[in-house]
C-alpha cells in the first residue's frame, strides 16, 4: 500500500488555507493604520534621541524640524539648510500636531537638554493618537 495524500485531501487543505488568508487580509488592513502610527512614533523618538546624541557628541547644536503641511521632519545642524536626514510620515498618519516648540523645531544644546519643552502628536486615519513628550532635560517619552 502506498503512503501519501490523495488529490482530494490536497485540494481540501489548499481551500482551507485560502479561506484563512481571505479572512486574515481584511483584519490586517483594518489594523494597519495603528501599526503605522506606532512605528512612526517609535521612529520619531529614535530620531529625536539621535539628534540629541549628535549634539552631545559633536558639541554643536542640532535640530529636528517639523514641516506640518508636508507631514515630514528633518534633522539638521541648527543654522544650516542641508538636512542630515529627512523622514516623511506614513500615508496612514493624517495629522501632525506640534505644541511648545518655536518654529516647529526641537533644538538640543551640547548638554543634551532642549531649548524648549513640548509635545508632538501623531493622529492616524482612524483618529487614534500617540503623543511624544519632550522634557526640559531632553528626556523623550511616548505617551499613549
Amino acid at each position: 500500500m502506498e503512503k501519501g495524500f490523495t488529490l482530494i485531501e490536497l485540494l481540501t487543505i489548499i481551500a482551507i488555507i485560502g479561506i484563512l488568508v481571505l479572512i486574515g487580509i481584511p483584519a490586517l488592513r483594518s489594523y494597519q493604520p495603528n501599526l503605522q502610527l506606532g512605528g512612526a512614533a517609535r521612529n520619531l523618538v529614535s530620531d529625536l534621541r539621535f539628534t540629541q546624541q549628535l549634539t552631545v557628541t559633536e558639541q554643536k547644536e542640532y535640530c529636528l524640524q517639523f514641516f506640518i503641511a508636508e507631514k515630514k521632519y528633518q534633522i539638521i545642524q541648527c543654522g544650516q539648510t542641508e538636512p542630515l536626514k529627512e523622514v516623511f510620515l506614513p500615508d496612514k498618519i493624517e495629522t501632525l500636531v506640534v505644541i511648545g516648540f518655536t518654529n516647529n523645531e526641537v533644538r538640543f544644546n551640547p548638554y543634551g537638554a532642549v531649548k524648549e519643552t513640548g509635545t508632538v502628536t501623531l493622529i492616524n486615519t482612524k483618529n487614534a493618537t500617540t503623543t511624544i513628550d519632550v522634557r526640559p532635560s531632553g528626556f523623550v517619552k511616548i505617551i499613549k
